[in-house]
């Protein structure tokens, strides 16, 4: 079963959105709460307006999705809390199997700038041999026992994570058409 396609006007939002937390991310290493947080009532109100009280369950689901999966990730503190509420804020413009993909391409997107930034700043050796390490220590011991990065590593930085969310979210846009029909709406009317 598929979702409905999300409301031209939605796409646009959205990209908007994440554009702009993208932007102040990269600046700031912060997404402001009324990007994120509003993004998500935006984005469940704005379902609601196009689909009814089941728009605003597939809202409300989507947000669960994004947050849900990106929570494990904050409580890691492998990324900040405003990039798990932009998260959400996505989930709730798409919906939540919608949401699923925007997460794990998110999660891919991430993980690409991260090896990215390790190669260029010349580190991923370094973590390499830090995770090796600890599967070393895990065959040995059986327990997982993680070696935190030095201070100053490249590896104990952060990045903006919301320019990881944009690409994945953009690209499930395009996985999923929205971005051709919104393309060829724009054309139709002009």
């Amino acid at each position: 079963m598929s979702e409905a396609s999300i409301h031209h006007g939605s796409v646009v939002v959205l990209i908007f959105l994440l554009v702009t937390s993208a932007g102040i991310d990269i600046q700031q290493h912060r997404i402001p709460n009324v990007l994120s947080l509003g993004g998500i009532i935006l984005g469940v109100a704005l379902q609601g307006w196009a689909s009814g009280f089941s728009g605003v369950m597939a809202g409300i689901g989507g947000a669960a999705v994004g947050l849900g999966i990106f929570l494990p990730f904050y409580l890691a503190h492998g990324m900040g809390a405003g990039d798990v509420k932009l998260m959400g804020a996505a989930g709730a413009f798409l919906g939540p199997m919608n949401a699923l993909l925007a997460t794990g391409l998110s999660l891919a997107a991430g993980g690409a700038i991260a090896v990215i930034i390790l190669l260029a700043r010349g580190s991923l050796h370094t973590l390499l041999k830090r995770y090796w390490e600890t599967l070393v220590c895990f065959i040995r011991t059986l327990r997982v026992e993680y070696i935190p990065p030095p201070a100053g590593d490249v590896a104990a930085m952060k990045f903006p994570y919301a320019a990881a969310i944009l690409i994945g979210t953009v690209a499930t846009l395009w996985w999923i058409n929205e971005l051709q029909d919104l393309t060829e709406f724009l054309l139709i009317s002009s």
